[in-house]
């Protein structure tokens, strides 16, 4: 009898293992590695698709190590969209490696989003603060050149890779393909709205904003938001010690108030740029801007969204040229 109970016992669980199995390979799965494209993958989708992170894509790391099981889930699923331009490398890098023999199609965003050039070794000139981007740009070699991947700063390239996207799911599970068309409607007026909402801002600019990276340059090419970025580069904890008294002046000159830090880093030349100016100007503090790469898991339960952040991005510019 016991003999019987075991044989029964093994094989319910062989059954519901199987059946386990076929649940996950009927499911439609997504991997992104920023969470802009999180965010565009379930506005288009709905409940249709599973949408998830590629493990270790939080942090910028040229390579990561994955487990087995984290490798098969990726090969597993139906796409993968990566941002590259110079920070999701492990993923073209394990094109003919670890994604070699899977299922899942690798989505570079860079093909289908014109990105800025940048360069983030440009080094500040103090006789004259009006540069533009391609003045800027003229200052470097062609090899230090860059291309900024954070186009969703910019609503309207944030809408462009939406347009891509929602063709791409469509083609993808095009059984969805009506659910998908009304959902990228509502999307599209929204991102639009937003767009306007920025450039009513920027027309309203009475002055300029410090920031303390290059991580914002795409509201300047968008909107001609004139920005002082104390750093060059993108996420910088830099100190440059000897641009300190610069800022301040440029901050005293414009009746600057605020110095603009990115939200979730640190910035020593910030706070050195910050404490200075706050002994010519008692009102002088710092307020924040995201730069939405990633969610943190107190913003997610908050119920925090790429809209509802540009829109604090949006009140805190409003707020910082006024």
């Amino acid at each position: 009898m016991k003999k019987l109970l075991l044989i029964v016992m093994l094989s319910l669980t062989v059954f519901l293992s199987s059946c386990g199995n076929n649940e996950t390979e009927d499911t439609n799965v997504v991997y992104v590695t920023v969470y802009p494209m999180q965010y565009l993958v379930q506005q288009i989708t709905g409940d249709t698709v599973i949408v998830k992170r590629v493990p270790g894509s939080n942090t910028h790391s040229e390579s990561i190590d994955w487990g087995g099981k984290e490798i098969v889930n990726m090969l597993d699923a139906d796409l993968l969209f990566y941002i590259n331009g110079g920070i999701d490398t492990y993923i073209p890098n394990n094109a003919d490696t670890t994604f070699a023999d899977g299922n899942v199609e690798l989505v570079d965003m860079s093909n289908h989003v014109d990105y800025n050039q940048v360069c983030y070794t440009h080094t500040h000139d103090h006789t004259d603060t009006e540069h533009t981007e391609e003045e800027i740009n003229e200052t470097c070699e062609a090899n230090q050149l860059s291309d900024d991947p954070h186009f969703w700063l910019d609503p309207v390239r944030m809408l462009e890779a939406a347009m891509f996207i929602k063709d791409k799911l469509i083609s993808t599970f095009p059984e969805n393909e009506a659910l998908y068309n009304n959902n990228f409607t509502v999307l599209n007026a929204s991102l639009e709205k937003l767009d306007q909402d920025f450039q009513t801002m920027a027309d309203e600019a009475l002055k300029p904003i410090i920031t303390t990276t290059m991580l914002f340059t795409y509201w300047h090419v968008r909107y001609d938001l004139e920005i002082l970025p104390i750093t060059t580069s993108a996420h910088s904890n830099e100190n440059v010690p000897g641009d300190i008294i610069h800022f301040v002046d440029e901050a005293t000159y414009h009746r600057i108030h605020y110095i603009l830090f990115e939200v979730n880093t640190n910035s020593p030349a910030g706070d050195q740029v910050l404490s200075q100016l706050q002994d010519v100007d008692e009102t002088a503090d710092k307020l924040y801007l995201h730069g939405l790469g990633n969610l943190t898991n107190e913003e997610v339960a908050e119920g925090k969204t790429y809209l509802s952040i540009m829109y604090e991005n949006l009140d805190v510019l409003k707020e910082a040229t006024k």
